[in-house]
């Protein structure tokens, strides 16, 4: 998702701030939140002056939203047919209703704001630890990644899938009609042209990043001159303006849609982001043990296991605070 520009209280704040103010204004606004993830949430407020500055902004901005009862906001603000609502589809529900809302809440001063809204509307999404599958009109199948969305714009002279957050891999299949249509992938930094092609596509913060299995890639930047292709076994990117270097990717990479997580001597900063992908709730590091490595092969379907083995193979201690905020530390003398 591009990165917007917020503000609480008149003053610039950083976007995860923000949306950490919105995590914990969705847990509060559950109904069941439990006394420890209550001194959670206030112990993060006192964590920091911006954080205390993110909550007293959100919760001006959402006035008596938070005194409504649970149940009333959920059946108010839901926008798709409801099932049975558990306490996790609450928080889901709720953590979209967040998202959705959070550039009226900080005041965004971007252009890019309006795709947090996009990615709630999209034709096909998945919540966060979610994975779909599906099978295109031309025959192509794409695999969407945890917490991603897309839009699927299939004309009669092109095959495009709008990729509004997160991570897609898709196998295209040949074009048999004509005229010829061209299969792409759009950012919000430009075009992955598929080349007889399976590749996946991922936006992340600043930039759009591509990595071919089979066939190859053409990525051409949004506003930039120039194109570059890239081919199989091969991982490139692009920002709005430029298209990134091409480097050799494993084939680990595409691991999630067995629905594993493999590193190779990753730094544990890294590792723990990577799981924050598939896990609701703030997943910290302590700069102490930042840098430590890991690898391993990793369910991505019972990622608390993951988290409680950490002290197995690292000397670290993992905190969990409250069920969604899970602490990685330097291990204490016994």
């Amino acid at each position: 998702m591009r990165t917007a520009t917020v503000y609480a209280l008149g003053q610039p704040i950083d976007l995860a701030i923000a949306m950490q103010a919105a995590e914990w204004l969705t847990t509060l606004m559950s109904g069941v939140a439990t006394p420890a993830e209550k001194a959670a949430w206030q112990a993060w407020r006192q964590a920091h002056p911006d954080h205390e500055r993110a909550w007293k902004h959100i919760e001006s901005a959402s006035g008596g939203l938070r005194e409504l009862d649970a149940q009333a906001c959920r059946t108010a603000l839901a926008r798709r047919p409801a099932a049975p609502i558990s306490r996790r589809n609450s928080l889901q529900l709720l953590a979209w209703v967040s998202t959705i809302g959070i550039t009226g809440w900080f005041g965004a001063r971007s252009p890019y704001a309006p795709d947090m809204a996009r990615a709630a509307l999209a034709d096909m999404a998945t919540g966060v630890g979610e994975r779909r599958e599906l099978a295109l009109p031309d025959g192509s199948r794409l695999h969407l990644n945890s917490g991603s969305a897309l839009n699927i714009r299939f004309t009669g002279t092109q095959r495009l899938l709008q990729l509004v957050q997160g991570e897609v891999f898709i196998a295209t299949a040949g074009e048999t009609g004509r005229p010829y249509r061209p299969f792409l992938v759009e950012t919000a930094h430009g075009h992955a042209q598929a080349l007889g092609t399976r590749y996946s596509v991922r936006q992340a913060d600043g930039n759009t990043l591509v990595a071919v299995e089979e066939g190859a890639v053409r990525l051409t930047p949004r506003h930039g001159d120039g194109n570059r292709v890239i081919h199989a076994g091969q991982g490139g990117g692009m920002t709005a303006q430029q298209v990134l270097p091409a480097h050799a990717v494993s084939p680990d990479i595409w691991a999630w849609r067995q629905g594993l997580l493999l590193a190779d001597a990753m730094p544990l900063r890294d590792f723990l982001h990577e799981l924050s992908r598939y896990r609701h709730g703030l997943q910290g590091c302590d700069d102490a043990v930042a840098g430590l490595r890991i690898s391993g092969v990793f369910p991505l379907a019972d990622l608390d296991a993951v988290l409680l083995s950490l002290p197995d193979s690292l000397p670290v201690d993992v905190r969990l605070r409250t069920r969604y905020w899970v602490q990685v530390e330097a291990r204490r003398q016994r």
